[in-house]
């Protein structure tokens, strides 16, 4: 399951099945939300799959895509989910009233789980919210999801370079690699002294 709360009002927004942990499963999740509940400010999340890769941001093609929404992301400390209890308490909530015991098919389940966030949401008091239900707390998102995001543009005198497939731009003749975070966008050259020049993905510094 892919569980995701609003931090602040406790409520829950989805638990979806998926039916795998690859990034455009992902996506396609995350779009069918923000178009329901609008764009947040930010996403705290684990380091694991698809949320974080390797890389010094440590970012996905998921995560680098929620930047490119303008929001921002926010890893736990890898080891320590506490940074998000929580979360890990609702997850265990959830674990022991619906997870453990799981109906035979997965379209069941899925059912069984909206109804059950349902019900979280509405009936629960939290002694958080002054022993009020998440559903009194929590407001949509104003923020839209746009139809088209743009790629990056960035200031003059830094050179733009397209990142291809395989996460390499070419640059002076050299294929360097960048991310695979970064495929079929644009990073921004920014000059800093003779043949080094540092490299951001909108505006975040990914390396020289």
């Amino acid at each position: 399951p892919l569980t995701v709360r609003d931090l602040y009002s406790r409520y829950g927004i989805r638990i979806g099945l998926l039916a795998d942990q690859t990034v455009s499963t992902a996506r396609r999740e995350f779009a069918r939300i923000f178009r329901k509940h609008g764009l947040p400010k930010r996403i705290r999340c684990d380091n694991g799959v698809p949320f974080g890769g390797g890389g010094p941001t440590g970012l996905t093609r998921l995560s680098a895509w929620w930047i490119k929404l303008g929001i921002g992301v926010e890893f736990i400390t890898p080891g320590k989910p506490g940074e998000n209890g929580s979360h890990e308490q609702f997850h265990k909530i959830y674990k022991d009233e619906v997870a453990n015991d799981p109906d035979w098919n997965t379209a069941s389940q899925q059912r069984r789980s909206t109804a059950w966030l349902a019900d979280y949401n509405r009936n629960r008091p939290h002694q958080s919210l002054d022993q009020q239900r998440p559903a009194s707390w929590y407001q949509k998102s104003q923020i839209r999801l746009p139809r088209k995001v743009a790629s990056w543009s960035y200031r003059k005198g830094w050179q733009r370079c397209w990142v291809k497939g395989n996460g390499e731009i070419s640059w002076k003749g050299i294929r360097r690699f960048i991310g695979e975070a970064f495929v079929r966008d644009y990073v921004g050259l920014k000059p800093q002294r003779r043949g080094i020049r540092r490299v951001y993905f909108g505006p975040i510094l990914i390396g020289e």
